[in-house]
């Protein structure tokens, strides 16, 4: 086994050397002279205190956690420059339900997540993602970041890098913790009060109040056991969300048009608009004729009448409730064997609240004049009495209540496995993990297609009329609740995803030395097999896509692929002892894996590391990393699905001319006609590939780490990432404006407009329902540059002590190429930029964390300070021209944000603490744009949402 080293040679290889950069102290402090049995370093499994690690990693410690309030860990990563913020719990319709991890922007399935150095299972029944909402925040001990690929060490999926969550397993005595927070903010926004005062809605004024609270408990233990050879953790955590709606804010009161220049909202309104298409039968090609709606005394109308406002109802935080419990137990029987167990259970429910259900224009009538149900209507809108109408319906459903998706997740992980020495310079550590999480979602409340079209042909019955059998849409008010109720049902789904990965290695030193060093080479040795399993049961209606408001169908997913691996790792001492140049250090990395659904991929790495002086050491790599296709990239069924953007070739004026529409399928009568979503949200045809291989990256880092005086440490790593043969889609936005811009067949093809109507968002049929066609394949190139900025500075002042942080990302490019190879002007930078295709998350060119905290006694304040960058409208072909007003009254961008967050803390008595903050301090509101760019309640993400948080915690330790 190896020999205890002082942990103060480690703390300078591993931490000081990768510049911290959490708040306050950089770690715990610990004694020059307390020991180290072992070093683990996130992206290597060589345990040697005498190497030091080649790459780049932040480290976010447990302080950070308490400063910032955090009791969900995706606040606090979200806040980190290196971390996209990605779905919490401010993202409502669409969401995972649960929190993940995303690095650089490169998705969530390029962003491996482990725990104490071992993987987790899938996510849960909207996403693969790894769930967060497993990880116990008061149990962190730190995070650490690590930049680049990491295939050669982990295996698949760590392509932008590595977030390794530690859990303090070696946790001694009792601790508890109770927390409380909440928002308010100072509802002020002149701007959106006046849309909202000129479409007649109500909204909030003055101060909120307290809303959207937490409750959160936490409980750990732990103590030596066996006479002190072996330790014992256990900890249980429970946290409890209120929710907040969008209606409690002025600036989310209302949703607001493409434009930004009023309140639009949707035509599926509480009074019905139609959707006319005109059969001519003088003309064999269709006349479109639009939207029509009915006046209080039936009589009808050309156009749209009533929009309806579904903002207010709709979530703005998510409620949730989640509890967690778990521990680790280790043992010493021997020196050659000494097992450990580690294990993680966790609990979730939320509630998912959008607005209510609706006819959403998805069921087709057809009306001959005379007809008693329509009316009017041929004489009142001046059609041809020999000619037929088709009709599509949009009514919302105000008589009854709003849509719910209710989702529940339980999880279970476990590690067991043995470590020891063989002999005195060789170790082994054998491990099998396995992660099962079960959810099952509950979609209330949602109209059923097939009941819509027997309950509206109903009505031509006098005797229905009145009757629950009868929803009577063309009749002014002549809806009943009981009619509406009787349209309604529920769908439901369940999930379960299960890991399985069993594995061993073994490390140690070579028996003999490069010429030039005087230390051995050391070398990891591993085989690992893994298993992915993921399986989504939906109900027929569901299945089916008979819900209404479903936006399509939800089709079961059944899957599975293992991977059988073996890999090595080196270090090998080039170089010590001189004066110019101290040491040199190569780190060394191959692994072979072999898919069973696509073969054999090698990955590799070549690192190196430098102590040039005492003060200045050099580091930098170069891995070759791959990311498997996941099962629903796979395996999933192909199916009609929502887009969220806008249609160039819709409205009366479109942003494309007539000879771009036609090259999306619209035809020359069509043009000018086209009406556009008012929701902003478009069909798309999406599904899986079981032919797909796995992408390839090369990333290269190249960094230094310079230590100017014993308190300052300072950090600066450049990254390039790029991304081959990427599993993935072209993205719906991309294909309909390439191919409008260029006509090319690859990419017009894959635009299937509504032959009738040429629209892209009525109806849900894919056979008859204008769609882009949007399904998974290995193509596309990404080439994300960029550098990572650390420091640490620590002195004493006065009585006491100050320390100060940095942490900061230059992004350099961020570069999407969806059609290498077809269409290179399709390749687009979207650093610094927002617009339909840059968003989701977006990328400022300059994001950073500081704090600054000064401790004395008993006492200590600290001052955090959050920065994103602005962003300007560019779009992808490189001309500025947003048609989004609020962009447009700001110079076409959004303007750089920055937040204040304030923390003072007291030991109440030598055991109790007390931590009281305020983040968002001045109370800034989210960055508001238009309808086509958003992600929530008129906002982009990655701002504070709620306005200014406050908590307050109080920890008792003993």
């Amino acid at each position: 086994m190896l020999k205890k080293t002082p942990l103060a040679s480690a703390i300078s290889s591993i931490t000081v050397a990768s510049a911290i950069a959490a708040g306050g102290a950089a770690l715990p402090a610990y004694a020059a002279d307390e020991m180290l049995e072992e070093v683990v370093v996130t992206g290597s499994r060589i345990r040697d205190a005498n190497m030091i690690s080649a790459s780049p990693i932040t480290t976010i410690t447990d302080e950070e956690f308490d400063l910032a309030g955090t009791t969900r860990v995706e606040d606090l990563l979200n806040t980190f420059p290196q971390i996209a913020p990605s779905f919490d719990s401010f993202t409502v319709n669409p969401t995972t339900g649960f929190a993940t991890a995303d690095l650089y922007g490169l998705g969530t399935q390029r962003t491996l997540v482990l725990v104490n150095g071992h993987r987790m299972q899938a996510g849960g029944i909207r996403s693969q993602a790894r769930d967060l909402n497993q990880i116990p925040a008061a149990l962190v001990k730190r995070v650490e970041v690590l930049t680049g690929g990491a295939s050669a060490v982990y295996g698949s999926d760590a392509v932008a890098g590595v977030v390794n969550f530690i859990l303090d397993t070696n946790f001694e005595g009792v601790s508890f913790s109770g927390g409380y927070s909440g928002y308010s903010h100072e509802n002020d926004n002149e701007y959106i009060q006046g849309l909202m005062d000129t479409s007649g809605f109500t909204y909030p004024t003055g101060g909120s109040g307290f809303g959207g609270e937490a409750y959160n408990f936490e409980l750990a233990l732990g103590a030596p056991i066996a006479d002190g050879d072996g330790h014992a953790m256990a900890y249980f955590t429970w946290r409890e969300n209120d929710p907040l709606l969008q209606g409690e804010r002025d600036y989310s009161s209302c949703a607001l048009s493409a434009a930004g220049t009023s309140c639009g909202g949707s035509s599926t309104a509480p009074d019905p608009n139609f959707f006319l298409v005109y059969f001519d039968p003088n003309d064999s090609a269709d006349n479109f004729i639009g939207f029509a709606n009915q006046a209080d005394d039936g009589s009808w109308l050309p156009g749209v009448g009533q929009l309806y406002n579904y903002a207010p109802i709709n979530h703005f935080q998510r409620p949730d409730e989640r509890w967690t419990l778990g521990g680790a137990i280790s043992l010493e029987i021997s020196p050659q064997f000494q097992p450990y167990l580690e294990t993680m259970v966790a609990n979730t429910n939320t509630r998912v609240q959008i607005a209510q259900s609706g006819t959403f224009f998805v069921n087709f009538f057809e009306f001959a004049d005379g007809d008693p149900l329509i009316g009017s209507m041929f004489a009142d809108l001046g059609l041809d009495p020999a000619a037929d109408v088709g009709v599509y319906i949009g009514k919302r459903n105000v008589e009854g209540g709003p849509r719910i998706s209710a989702i529940e997740s339980t999880s279970f992980r476990a590690v067991a496995g043995a470590r020891g020495m063989i002999n005195d310079d060789w170790d082994y550590d054998i491990s099998y993990v396995f992660g099962r999480s079960a959810s099952s979602e509950a979609n209330i409340n949602d109209f059923l297609v097939s009941r819509i079209e027997g309950a509206v042909l109903a009505c031509a019955d006098p005797a229905l009329v009145g009757t629950d059998a009868c929803y009577n849409v063309f009749t002014p008010n002549g809806v009943t609740a009981g009619a509406a109720g009787a349209l309604g049902g529920t769908g439901m789904r369940d999930h379960s995803s299960q890991l399985t990965s069993v594995g061993g290695y073994v490390t140690g030193i070579l028996p003999f030395t490069v010429p030039s060093a005087s230390e051995p080479v050391s070398l990891v040795a591993g085989v690992e097999y893994r298993k992915d399993e993921y399986v989504v049961d939906t109900d027929a209606n569901m299945e089916a896509g008979n819900f209404a408001g479903a936006g399509g169908p939800r089709l079961p997913i059944a899957g599975s692929f293992s991977v059988n691996e073996i890999y090595f790792e080196a270090g090998v001492p080039i170089y010590d002892g001189g004066d110019v140049l101290q040491t040199l250090n190569l780190d060394l990395g191959y692994r072979y894996s072999d898919y069973d659904t696509s073969g054999g991929a090698s990955t590799f790495k070549i690192g190196a590391s430098a102590q040039v002086t005492d003060m200045v050491r050099l580091r930098g790599g170069f891995n070759r990393a791959i990311r498997a296709a996941n099962v629903g990239e796979l395996f999933a069924d192909q199916q009609i699905a929502l887009w969220s953007g806008e249609d160039p070739c819709a409205g009366a004026a479109p942003t494309f001319t007539a000879a771009q529409c036609a090259n999306t399928g619209v035809s020359a009568a069509q043009y000018g006609t086209i009406v556009a979503s008012p929701a902003n949200q478009y069909n798309q045809f999406i599904g899986g590939n079981t032919a797909l291989a796995p992408e390839e990256a090369d990333t290269f880092t190249l960094g230094f780490v310079a230590t100017p005086l014993d308190s300052l440490s300072v950090s600066v790593d450049y990254y390039d990432i790029e991304i081959t043969e990427r599993v993935g889609t072209i993205g719906a936005n991309t294909i309909l404006r390439f191919c409008g811009q260029t006509g090319d067949p690859f990419l017009c093809d894959r635009v299937k407009r509504n032959a009738s109507t040429g629209d892209l968002w009525l109806g849900s049929d894919p056979a008859v329902s204008g769609q882009i066609e949007n399904l998974n394949a290995n193509f596309g190139d990404l080439h994300f540059r960029g550098v990572n900025l650390n420091a640490t500075y620590n002195m004493p002042l006065f009585a006491g002590n100050l320390t100060a942080s940095l942490a900061g990302t230059y992004a350099l490019e961020n570069e999407i190429a969806p059609l290498p190879g077809v269409n290179p002007a399709a390749t687009f930078d979207c650093v610094g930029v927002i617009n339909t295709t840059c968003n989701f998350p977006q990328t400022p060119e300059w994001r950073h964390t500081a704090r600054v905290t000064y401790a004395q006694d008993r006492f200590s304040g600290s001052l955090r300070w959050r920065y994103v960058g602005e962003l300007d409208y560019v779009n992808t072909d490189g001309t500025i021209g947003s048609t989004d007003q609020l962009l447009i009254n700001n110079g076409h961008k959004v303007s750089a944000v920055n937040y204040i967050d304030l923390t003072g803390t007291v030991d109440v008595m030598e055991n109790v603490n007390l931590i009281v903050g305020m983040n968002n301090v001045f109370d800034r509101e989210p960055p508001m744009v238009g309808g086509g760019l958003i992600l929530n309640a008129n906002s982009i993400g990655g701002y504070d949402q709620l306005g200014r948080y406050l908590h307050v915690t109080f920890n008792l330790r003993y």
